[in-house]
């Protein structure tokens, strides 16, 4: 299967219905997906604790470029303020599970942050559950548009390192379930 250009399309539809964990009816979602697409933790270690040996990330692209319209307001930065932006697979038993898109203003890279540029095929989680002053907003979910890649869920945060902001945006496969025991 070809990948697009850009995962971003697929992460950041054009008309989402972004919600947060008590916006989400429960009838809309099956206890598995609440579950994966609300938690707070690290999605690294959740996958890791699968089994450490089916776990793998496969970087895509990186680049310095401009943040997508979601991003802007997420982020709270300008129309032409440019990103530095990472989009990775998430694996298991080589399977794409999870497509994934870091949005970090540069602004953000020239304070302590800067390592994020060096991540290669290592993940983003493991580096930033280790930051003793992290934050995270709340997680919000929605339903993924038809697609090739048989994506289901996406779900974005902001987090907060050294007091600055980078976005993450998840969309995960409509195999999770299986792969992860809970179909």
């Amino acid at each position: 299967m070809k990948l697009p250009h850009s995962i971003a399309p697929l992460i950041h539809p054009h008309t989402p219905a972004w919600s947060g964990r008590s916006g989400v009816p429960a009838f809309h979602v099956s206890r598995f997906w609440r579950d994966w697409l609300f938690d707070q933790g690290s999605l690294t270690a959740r996958l890791v604790a699968l089994d450490a040996g089916r776990f793998s990330v496969r970087l895509l692209r990186e680049a310095v470029g401009p943040a997508t319209a979601p991003e802007r307001s997420e982020l709270g930065i300008g129309p032409h303020e440019p990103v530095w932006f990472r989009e990775v697979i998430l694996l298991l038993d080589a399977e794409p599970v999870v497509y994934a898109r870091t949005a970090v203003p540069v602004s953000t890279l020239n304070s302590r942050a800067r390592p994020l540029r060096s991540l290669g095929n290592r993940s983003l989680g493991a580096y930033l559950f280790t930051r003793p002053d992290l934050q995270r907003s709340p997680v919000r979910a929605a339903r993924c548009a038809d697609n090739d890649l048989n994506l289901s869920w996406s779900r974005r945060s902001v987090f907060r390192i050294y007091g600055r902001p980078l976005m993450v945006s998840e969309a995960f496969s409509n195999r999770l379930p299986e792969l992860a025991g809970g179909a």
